[in-house]
């Protein structure tokens, strides 16, 4: 099927993918999971944005657990990654020139979508995406009844080198040209061939790793490989601006904020950071686990999920369960 994820097959559904032209010649590849049976028309809808180098597709299985609960699953690929447009000759590396542009793109995206969600609009960003979607309700008015951040890229982490290093390189790099060049240790990191699952820093599961890879096997346009001077420099200016900003005192939308202690590519200690500051926020630490705590064990995905339902019930007014949601 198209880009199937945790033995999601056709009989449970598939994405559809739609074109959106931007007017800066940019294509951003909109995405609606497509189940068997949809749900009601003016069913909660929730939409999904990826973290970095990722594609919508792999967040099938979440797209089917979310159907499951009675919801209309939206997702998107961000400028640069994905089925969205590249914006290097080499579309290989995963490269950002702001990522105020990334904002923008949520702007259009919501734009189409609009008049299509006529229940309650939620969003669920991972990573890089649970970073923007953040930005996005402190920064800009939005649709969403509530907001959940999976591991937000709220902190990089970046030992064995300090933060303050790491930060001066890239600026460093930007101001000399070199912001289209891989960061180190950011060189392409898929191939067609299978990636050791031994060392891997996103899930402790070896068979949704696996599945991540072949993904990116079906279809190696949707591959992505490490980040750009370009990007860090983007991100660490993007976090700065985040904290800095006296915005986050005033979020009114109920938010909850997923955080794996045991990350190794964020810094669980921002998350702690951002909980204090935010008006209505819930978070939920998971002691085991790895970044990508919705493409993890079955142990770790039900505790996800069940903080995920529960949140939506105490702070929404949204009871889920299988193969039914009551407002």
């Amino acid at each position: 099927m198209d880009g199937s994820m945790g033995g999601v097959t056709d009989k449970v559904g598939h994405w559809s993918h739609t074109m959106l032209d931007l007017p800066d010649g940019t294509r951003l590849r909109l995405s609606r999971w497509q189940p068997p049976v949809a749900p009601a028309p003016g069913a909660p809808a929730m939409l999904v944005l990826p973290g970095r180098a990722a594609q919508v597709e792999r967040y099938s299985e979440l797209a089917v657990d979310l159907t499951a609960r009675g919801m209309h699953v939206l997702s998107m690929d961000w400028r640069g990654q994905g089925g969205s447009s590249r914006l290097l000759p080499d579309p290989m590396v995963g490269h950002a020139v702001d990522f105020d542009l990334y904002l923008d793109d949520l702007d259009a995206a919501l734009a189409h979508w609009q008049g299509q969600v006529t229940g309650p609009f939620l969003a669920l960003g991972h990573s890089m995406g649970g970073h923007i979607l953040l930005r996005y309700v402190a920064e800009r008015p939005h649709p969403f009844a509530g907001v959940i951040a999976c591991a937000p890229m709220l902190g990089i982490n970046t030992a064995p080198m300090p933060e303050w290093l790491a930060v001066r390189l890239a600026r460093t790099a930007v101001k000399g040209g070199q912001a289209a060049l891989y960061a180190p240790l950011q060189g392409p990191r898929w191939a067609r061939a299978p990636l050791p699952f031994r060392g891997n820093r996103l899930t402790t599961d070896p068979r949704r790793f696996a599945l991540m890879q072949e993904v990116m096997e079906r279809d190696p346009s949707v591959a992505l490989g490490g980040a750009s001077w370009g990007w860090l420099d983007g991100a660490f200016t993007s976090i700065r601006h985040f904290f800095e900003k006296d915005r986050l005192e005033d979020v009114q939308v109920p938010v909850l904020i997923l955080s794996a202690r045991a990350d190794r590519i964020v810094r669980a200690d921002s998350h702690d950071l951002a909980a204090r500051r935010l008006p209505d926020c819930t978070l939920v630490p998971f002691a085991q686990g790895e970044h990508e705590l919705l493409i993890e064990t079955d142990a770790v995905r039900d505790k996800v999920l069940a903080a995920i339902d529960s949140f939506l019930a105490r702070k929404i007014g949204l009871a889920t369960g299988q193969g039914n949601l009551k407002g």
